[in-house]
């Protein structure tokens, strides 16, 4: 794609919404009444660098986008990336997006995807939902294989843990104390408080992933193969136009600036 592309900006509709797209020589957007996806096109990377959807807007009828429509979000800006810039087959990101929850007091709490969804599922979000992988090979299969075995391996789950909330320790230390390892603790915690785990594993997840991944460092930097992912197409692709939009619309992204990470609540997973 020539330096001199100037970009545009329409209106994708889809089967599980109506987007704004907007394509140019540094930015990938998608959205609704918000830009809920930003791909940066840099000069040596190209990164996916916002991903949002706590504030809603994301489609422009107003839908709510979550679940398996915020996974198509996403793969409808990587579709645009391989269509306009076929080149830019690697899309990297640093796996620090989370979800989070208002509490008491309507105090605001956030848990990543990286060590939380990974305690959870055994997986990051991005390696469930993308097949994302470490950029690092070495590191990724030693990573791989402790999140592989160490889930299920007793001499990884200390006799005593320090739950830290006291709310959690006395609801979880009993589940703790019954099971062997910490696959088994977090099937039986999951199963028991499904609907307050979050609240319950704020305080002491990192900790817990530290002891089952050995202390490795797991903080690196992570990488999509876009040629890998599902094309999702417009069924009609119009001038942005019609209805009168708000001027939010018309968001633009630093060039190169990483902004902070982006978060989603837990009915968007």
């Amino acid at each position: 794609m020539s330096s001199i592309f100037q970009g545009f900006t329409k209106v994708c509709t889809t089967d599980f919404g109506r987007f704004k797209i907007k394509v140019d020589s540094q930015n990938i957007a998608v959205g609704g009444k918000n830009f809920c996806v930003n791909i940066a096109l840099r000069d040596d990377e190209t990164s996916l660098y916002w991903l949002g959807t706590e504030d809603g807007g994301c489609e422009l009828n107003d839908k709510l986008i979550k679940g398996p429509n915020t996974v198509k979000m996403v793969d409808l800006a990587f579709s645009l990336l391989r269509q306009y810039y076929p080149d830019r087959t690697i899309v990297t990101l640093f796996d620090d997006s989370g979800f989070s929850w208002r509490g008491k007091k309507n105090k605001k709490f956030k848990i990543q995807f990286l060590n939380g969804y990974l305690l959870l599922h055994r997986k990051t979000w991005y390696e469930e939902k993308f097949n994302a992988k470490m950029i690092n090979s070495d590191s990724y299969k030693e990573y791989r294989y402790k999140a592989d075995h160490n889930f299920d391996d007793p001499t990884k789950k200390p006799a005593v843990f320090d739950f830290i909330d006291p709310e959690a320790k006395q609801l979880l230390t009993p589940i703790y104390q019954q099971t062997n390892t910490w696959g088994e603790f977090i099937d039986e915690m999951v199963k028991k408080y499904d609907n307050t785990k979050y609240f319950l594993m704020y305080e002491w997840y990192r900790n817990a992933i530290y002891h089952i991944f050995d202390g490795i460092e797991i903080h690196h930097k992570w990488k999509i193969d876009v040629t890998q992912r599902p094309i999702i197409s417009c069924k009609s692709l119009t001038q942005n136009g019609g209805k009168k939009t708000r001027k939010r619309h018309n968001i633009t992204f630093s060039n190169y600036d990483r902004i902070e990470p982006f978060y989603f609540t837990p009915n968007n997973l």
